[in-house]
């Protein structure tokens, strides 16, 4: 170490020498710059072998903190997402495994097994090395290893992932029984488990329903993250015996149901059988009616027995006296 001090010392001094003699011994500015630089940097090599200490440094084997979680729930149709801390990762990798049965599915950030939907992000600021499994189904459900590249193949962690089947629903709301020129007004909704539909179709007898400002038809949708639900208004101003029929609302996710309108003209007013309305007469049903008849004729029947009891009776008794 006194050596290297001395000849640091010494170079300096030769600097200063070559500075001083410039003006008299005339020397080149080539010898004098090259002087300079390999004084400079014998003496920052001499420094920092001081500084460092060869064969003090220790490799730090690979750590999977158990700052995640090992039990995951996943709704069939969202992506999945398996988390894996690791530490001192070094130049080593991480692989994915399936458990069961035991198959690598991603090497480092490389799909391994023949399947797309399973990627490995590295979010380089958590030292993770996480899972992605797209378009998850019921049968990605099971065990699963992180795994840290090595020779006894210790470092590992396991993870377990359940699917469930997605819930969704649909369903039309307002009124079927509507009178001509009123307004029509039907209410479609739809939720599911995972996110709301990405949008809603109308269609009546077939036929697609679009907003259209001069036939009054008008459409509106809203959605609710929170709640995972769309709904739609459909909307007609003045309804017409042609809007009769059957209105089928359709998810984006093939969700269908439907709903039978029916218009009323307006002289099909409720009004009670055998009453006047707007001067006419309603007359009862043609049921009631023989009914009626039928009844009236039975009673004369009866009648017409008991006069013949009665007149074959007085006879009788008018001959036997």
């Amino acid at each position: 170490m006194k050596t290297g001090r001395k000849m640091c010392s010494k170079s300096n001094v030769n600097i200063l020498s070559f500075i001083n003699g410039l003006t008299v011994f005339h020397w080149s500015w080539s010898t004098y710059t090259w002087t300079v630089i390999l004084s400079v940097l014998y003496c920052q090599v001499a420094g920092y072998r001081r500084r460092v200490p060869v064969g003090d440094f220790v490799a730090l084997e690979p750590v999977i903190l158990d700052s995640t979680k090992t039990n995951y729930t996943a709704i069939a149709g969202e992506t999945a997402v398996l988390y894996c801390a690791v530490k001192n990762l070094g130049t080593k990798t991480v692989t994915w495994r399936k458990a069961f049965p035991s198959v690598p599915l991603t090497v480092g950030l490389f799909t391994y097994y023949g399947d797309p939907r399973f990627q490995t992000h590295h979010v380089i600021h958590k030292n993770q090395w996480n899972l992605h499994i797209r378009n998850v189904s019921v049968h990605d459900a099971g065990g699963y290893e992180c795994q840290v590249s090595t020779k006894t193949r210790s470092i590992r962690r396991a993870f377990f992932l359940s699917v469930n089947e997605q819930r969704s629903s649909i369903r039309i709301t307002g009124q079927t029984y509507i009178n001509k020129n009123e307004k029509l007004v039907l209410v479609c909704k739809s939720s599911s488990d995972s996110y709301p539909p990405a949008e809603l179709d109308w269609f009546m007898n077939g036929h697609k329903i679009v907003t259209n400002p001069d036939k009054g038809i008008k459409i509106i949708n809203s959605v609710s993250l929170r709640s995972r639900t769309i709904w739609s208004k459909l909307s007609i101003e003045h309804a017409q015996m042609n809007h009769g029929g059957t209105y089928i609302c359709r998810t984006s996710n093939l969700l269908v149901t439907n709903v039978k309108v029916n218009i009323l003209s307006d002289d099909r007013t409720n009004v009670k059988r055998g009453t006047f309305s707007s001067g006419k007469f309603i007359s009862p049903a043609r049921g009631s009616h023989d009914k009626a008849i039928a009844t009236h004729l039975s009673g004369s029947w009866i009648i017409l027995i008991l006069c013949r009891f009665v007149f074959f009776t007085a006879e009788y008794l008018a001959d036997t006296l």
